[in-house]
């Protein structure tokens, strides 16, 4: 007996060594294959201008283009200086530097050390002095230099001006003096004249967006008592001699039965400077609410909050699964297990500061599952992690079972997230076979990640040039570079990685308009009736318009004889068709839209977005699911990240040479277009400016003089032997010291485009049909005349004031001046027709 007990102890110890030396050898290499995702490191830097701190900078540990870095501007003292403090977070700053270069990052002004500053625990203050390399009011970029310990060197960048007619004490402290009102009512009547309030144009329904057409009730939170957290932080992001821009973040709570809920929030400010007073041109507050994972689900709800009706929000094919995001944080519930995860955020309990917080970035669902594992994108500036302080597109999976996130793939990119999202929200799909479908700098680009192959597969030409469903999943173009002169149409689906074309007859012209849902949209015209006019713009008629599916099997057709479709707008389940009818001499007049319905009904999710109102916090956002676990808190869960060796980094192959014009608004970037005329109408729409690939500026709002005459265009008149447009086109020429017979190449059927192209090389030509009067006296106020087609005849603008326009007519051969109102009618019934030039 004894000896069988000692023979299985024996065994037992035997087994637990064998054991403890199986584990040991099966997990060598293995203790960190997860981990939490590295903290942020780098240092922020703040800007003190004319006493206020503002423009606070984020760091930049790769190159950038540094001509899209126009996030803010800072106003230099009379001295060419301004102040700046660098929150360390307890990192070491070995040394401080700065480089002042041209608007456009092109030429190196100044590279200086900097060593007068002073050191406290965390923070560094101190002052930067421009020489005089500069320019009073003109554009700078300025970087700041930080190394950090390990000789890490780390950029932060803000654009400089030098200028004493600015009046930015004043409008800073108008911006800094709305927003403490707003938390105090009575102290807040003051603000009412400065509002538009108007219930047809804001429904005062929700928090999460109020602008100057709110209800006072509305600007002032209501009932909701909100109580601001730490101080707003503050950016000038424009500024002119009576204009500027601001943008203010910050965060604010509210409390319930002792508990408190956070919300980011952010305001955007335009005033107009006076000697008399200042104007709210715009305002503009968002708010919304920061989820906290233990309240996110409320018996059959997941309850969003105050937030915008824009969720990006995905279920599994069997609805058991939703994942959904929500204030820059990933989060997947799955019903079936009743287990929430936190799947990705730069922020939580333990990270969360300005770094972490930083909204410079966007997380979009690719892929998910009936078992909960999913693919998305961080696409932006990278707060924290492997990336920190690059821009790029980062692809993750998250392994469901495992509970853990992997990167798959980063893209670097060297110019800002604004500029970034305009693109992916244009088109980023991933497909089941891995196949990664984006648009970047004018093309398209397939990646495959299996195989980590990549090539540029469409360039995009023009603005029509590609279409996309909004689901991202099928897209569409015209082969060549031409879609006027195109008779095939691509159809890529993207989902099943399957091609298909429609052909028209040669003599022909196919063009594609866009999507309802999944269902293609395309217009067919006579090759005959495509015309180019004058102006360079292409009349494209199209005497049938069709939908097909994405096999592109013909669902519906409309035709009508005599009557020519020229463009349309699609709403929801109903396109409106921009009609002309042919005359009998061969010219179009306009006749009235026709609604075109799709009889297709939309789909619902068993999970659903919706919105409900309440008494306090007015509309919030939820998401209604199809079944849940009653009476059980859903489990929270939050996954580690995969450690892997070496690196998961694609570069993609260069783009093409192509000019594109960058449109800036309020936040950054809002559009990217080959044509100008486009880009100077959303500019203007939105208050902003314009600019081109290299940097340069070609449009801008609100910085216009009073007036302003062009001294050196005399009058001209038009003879049988040169016809108005020729004299204008030679005028133009002439004053740049250009002599041309452009008559001549006119009769030889050269466009407008095609002669000045030819005659001012290094300018930059810009058709801007379309666009408004107000919008183009922006080049008379440069000294740059305009030219106008009108009827059968064109004119010059080359003056204006707060009342009249200056015209200098051939026909008449006169400079006179027209009221703005009639000029604008005049040109408006002509269509817009205006084209003029830009000086390198």
């Amino acid at each position: 007996m004894k000896k069988t007990i000692i023979k299985l102890t024996v065994c037992c110890l035997v087994f637990l060594a064998a054991l403890t030396i199986v584990n040991k050898f099966m997990n060598r290499g293995h203790d960190n294959l997860t981990m939490e995702m590295s903290p942020a490191t780098f240092p922020l830097v703040t800007m003190v201008m004319r006493g206020t701190a503002c423009n606070q900078l984020h760091g930049y540990g790769e190159p950038v283009d540094m001509a899209f870095q126009r996030e803010t501007v800072t106003v230099l003292g009379e001295d060419r200086d301004a102040g700046f403090l660098v929150d360390t977070f307890g990192e070491a700053v070995t040394g401080i530097a700065m480089q002042v270069r041209s608007a456009d990052g092109s030429r190196l002004i100044e590279d200086t050390e900097i060593a007068d500053y002073v050191e406290t625990e965390g923070q560094i203050s101190g002052r930067i002095a421009l020489k005089d390399l500069i320019e009073r009011d003109t554009e700078y970029l300025l970087t700041v230099l930080l190394t950090l310990e390990g000789d890490r060197q780390v950029s932060y960048y803000t654009r400089v001006i030098w200028s004493d007619s600015l009046h930015v004490e004043e409008k800073t402290a108008f911006c800094l003096d709305f927003h403490e009102r707003l938390y105090d009512k009575e102290a807040a009547r003051e603000l009412t004249k400065y509002m538009e309030s108007d219930a047809r144009l804001e429904d005062n329904s929700s928090y999460h967006s109020v602008n100057i057409y709110s209800s006072f009730r509305q600007l002032t939170w209501g009932d909701l008592e909100v109580e601001e957290i730490g101080e707003p932080e503050i950016r000038l992001t424009e500024i002119g001699e009576q204009t500027a821009s601001f943008l203010m973040d910050y965060m604010v709570a509210t409390r319930e039965e002792g508990e408190s809920t956070y919300y980011r929030m952010r305001e955007h400010y335009r005033i107009r400077y006076t000697a008399d007073r200042i104007y709210l041109l715009a305002y503009e507050r968002t708010m919304d609410q920061i989820p906290d994972a233990e309240k996110l689900r409320v018996e059959d709800r997941i309850v969003l909050g105050i937030t915008g009706e824009d969720v990006d929000m995905r279920e599994s094919e069997d609805g058991n699964v939703v994942a959904f995001v929500a204030a820059n944080r990933l989060f997947c519930y799955n019903i079936t297990t009743n287990k929430l995860t936190l799947v990705f955020s730069f922020y939580d309990e333990e990270n969360a500061d300005a770094r972490t917080m930083y909204d410079q970035h966007a997380i979009k669902i690719l892929d998910l599952d009936e078992g909960g594992n999913m693919q998305f994108a961080v696409y932006g500036y990278m707060n924290r992690g492997r990336h920190e302080g690059e821009v790029g597109i980062q692809l993750y999976t998250y392994n469901s079972g495992q509970n853990t996130v992997e990167e798959l793939l980063y893209i670097p990119y060297d110019r800002p997230y604004s500029v970034l999202q305009v693109q992916m929200e244009r088109l980023l799909y991933l497909n089941r076979e891995q196949k990664l479908y984006l648009t970047l700098d004018g093309g398209v680009y397939g990646i495959d990640l299996v195989r980590r192959t990549c090539s540029r597969q469409i360039e995009i030409a023009q603005d029509e040039g590609l279409q996309v469903s909004e689901n991202h999943k099928i897209m569409v173009w015209s082969s060549g570079e031409d879609i006027y002169h195109s008779n095939v149409l691509n159809i890529h689906n993207l989902g099943t990685d399957v091609r298909k074309s429609i052909t028209v007859p040669e003599g022909e012209a196919i063009r594609p308009l866009g999507f309802m849902d999944e269902d293609i949209i395309y217009g067919i015209a006579h090759g005959a009736d495509v015309v180019e006019e004058h102006s360079g713009r292409f009349l494209f008629p199209m005497y049938a318009i069709c939908i097909c599916n994405s096999e592109g099997e013909l669902l519906k057709e409309y035709r009508q004889t005599g009557v020519y479709v020229t463009g349309c707008n699609v709403d929801g389940n109903q396109i409106a068709l921009d009609r002309v009818m042919r005359l009998e001499s061969g010219t179009y007049q306009e006749i009235e839209q026709e609604h075109v319905m799709n009889s297709l009904e939309e789909g619902t999710g068993r999970n659903t977005l919706a919105a409900a109102d309440t008494e306090r916090y007015k509309r919030q956002m939820e998401i209604r699911l199809r079944k849940y676990p009653e009476g059980k808190s859903a489990m929270v869960l939050t996954p580690k990240e995969v450690v892997y060796e070496g690196g998961r980094q694609l570069l993609l192959p260069e783009a093409g040479e192509a000019q594109r014009f960058y449109v800036y608004g309020a936040y950054g970037a809002c559009g990217i277009f080959s044509s100008s005329a486009r880009a100077v109408e959303l500019a203007y729409d939105a208050a902003g400016g314009v600019m081109d690939e290299s940097g340069r500026r070609i449009w801008q709002r609100g910085n216009r003089a009073a007036k302003n005459q062009i001294m050196a265009i005399k009058e001209a008149e038009a003879t049988p032997e040169r016809g108005a447009l020729a004299v204008c086109l030679d005028t133009m020429l002439g004053y740049e010291g250009v002599v041309r017979n452009t008559q001549y190449h006119l009769d030889r059927g050269e466009t407008i485009r095609d002669i000045l192209r030819e005659s001012l090389p290094d300018a930059v030509l810009l058709d801007l049909a379309g666009c408004s009067l107000d919008a183009v006296l922006y080049y008379v106020n440069q000294d740059i005349p305009v030219l106008a087609l009108v009827e059968d005849s064109a004119v010059l603008l080359v003056g204006f004031n707060e009342i009249e326009v200056g015209i200098m007519d051939p026909v008449t051969g006169t400079i006179y001046t027209m009221k703005n109102s009639e000029a604008s009618a005049w040109f408006e019934e002509s269509g817009n027709q205006f084209i003029t030039y830009l000086r390198e």
